[in-house]
């Protein structure tokens, strides 16, 4: 193991045994006998669920709802992109690294079943389901030393993979730096999903001026490009505008969302997303 995984290893080890990441890892929605909440009654629900009493009041049908006491079933995917080698700080692929680490250790601690995933236009690695801490040393190396160069998202070939694969309710993670069309709807509706965005602040503003030639790490073209305050203006609406209409998909579909950037403290702000 490169010794960068190796550091990344140990503080993501130290940082989520000595807190409590994991606790945070909410409990779906299921048969249980743990009591949740009573809410309005969907056609979807059991009718034995029905609670009449809160329904006599007149306030329409209401059922009750429960968590479900079971072992959750954890998913985790990293979304490759080109982008990914980049970073004025360090590299987003370091930040996603010990992001995936995190989350393992965090699911392995609470005796959880732990998948994992790298995936751009198809599946290029999968880790099949297991509760063995070894899984996050394989992991922790494919994310150190996987090429991201030449590497895009094709987010309806996840959807896809991710309906024909995982069969049971999961609880998926999806770290990326979410460009381009994103549509997760058709995972959503069964699933618990965390969109982990990870982005670099020079490349949502970048506070360049003069002439540039720009390579694109997705697709490996050049070009050049004369950068200045207006151009700059000009590319950072482009930037607030796509993650507005990705922030309102997150929103309409109840998939929790949060940015981490390389500068950024990444236990600290993992946390802070999680714990919604």
């Amino acid at each position: 193991m490169q010794q960068v995984a190796k550091e990344i290893l140990l503080r993501a080890k130290k940082d989520v045994f000595s807190g409590n990441l994991g606790n945070h890892m909410t409990t779906f929605k299921g048969d249980g006998l743990d009591f949740r909440e009573i809410r309005d009654y969907d056609h979807s629900d059991d009718i034995r669920k029905i609670n009449w009493k809160a329904t006599a009041k007149g306030n329409g049908l209401k059922t009750n709802i429960f968590n479900e006491e079971r072992e959750l079933n954890i998913v985790i995917a990293f979304m490759l992109s080109g982008s990914f080698h980049f970073g004025s700080v360090k590299l987003k692929q370091e930040v996603v690294a010990e992001i995936l680490a995190l989350l393992s250790f965090s699911a392995l601690k609470n005796s959880n079943r732990l998948q994992s995933l790298f995936f751009d236009q198809k599946t290029v690695k999968f880790f099949e389901p297991t509760k063995s801490e070894s899984i996050v040393y394989d992991i922790l190396d494919h994310a150190t030393t996987i090429d991201c160069l030449g590497r895009e998202v094709n987010y309806q070939a996840f959807c896809d993979f991710i309906n024909s694969v995982v069969k049971q309710k999961s609880l998926i993670f999806m770290v990326g730096d979410f460009y381009g069309d994103i549509d997760l709807s058709e995972i959503a509706h069964k699933n618990e999903v965390y969109a982990i965005i990870v982005r670099d602040r020079l490349e949502e503003y970048p506070l360049m001026n003069g002439e540039f030639e720009l390579f694109d790490p997705n697709t490996l073209n050049s070009g050049e490009i004369t950068m200045n305050k207006k151009v700059a203006k000009a590319y950072q609406k482009l930037i607030i505008e796509h993650d507005q209409q990705l922030k309102e998909h997150f929103l309409q579909h109840q998939i929790t969302f949060g940015k981490i950037y390389t500068d950024e403290d990444i236990y600290i702000r993992l946390s802070e997303i999680v714990k919604g």
